[in-house]
């Protein structure tokens, strides 16, 4: 019997202090936003590391549902993309990293360095003008917690600069 009440009282003060931790990370979230520019900046190189370390899922996670590239939507893709990441393991080089924030979206316009393998082939690329569009959209934090999050929402690269990754 008192082992049963043991057990009982363990249980209870395993729910309060899961309880206490849960609403103490909701008001510190609440009372202490985090700063967007530096939201933004994390997204972009945690998806960059994941990425050249070839692990779709840190970079998928960090891609919007609507992803588009050159206008065009790349969320039919998803699981190319991902395949690719694996597969290749490009190295992407953003050199201005200073998002330009507008309400819920932000914008980075930046010269690009890519190493990328396509068709079998290994290339270096110097992109001149990539814009990268974050959008904050909803997201869930510990799979329970409704959260914003940036995300990339588009990505926009010249046409020239497109043609020059195709020639050999």
């Amino acid at each position: 019997m008192t082992s049963m009440r043991n057990s009982t009282k363990a249980f209870m003060i395993l729910g309060i202090v899961i309880v206490f931790a849960v609403g103490g990370r909701m008001i510190l979230s609440v009372l202490n936003p985090p700063n967007d520019l530096a939201l933004i900046k994390t997204a972009l190189a945690d998806s960059i590391k994941a990425t050249k370390e070839g692990r779709p899922g840190g970079v998928m996670d960090k891609l919007s549902m609507n992803l588009k590239f050159n206008g065009e939507s790349e969320s039919g893709n998803r699981n190319e993309i991902a395949r690719y990441i694996k597969n290749s393991r490009p190295e992407v080089t953003v050199e201005q990293i200073e998002p330009v924030v507008t309400g819920d979206e932000a914008r980075i316009v930046s010269p690009v360095d890519l190493k990328i393998g396509l068709l079998g082939v290994n290339k270096e690329a110097h992109l001149k003008e990539v814009t990268i569009v974050f959008k904050k959209e909803e997201d869930h934090e510990w799979l329970f917690f409704s959260s914003q999050k940036w995300k990339v929402a588009e990505v926009q690269v010249p046409n020239d600069s497109v043609a020059d990754l195709f020639q050999p």
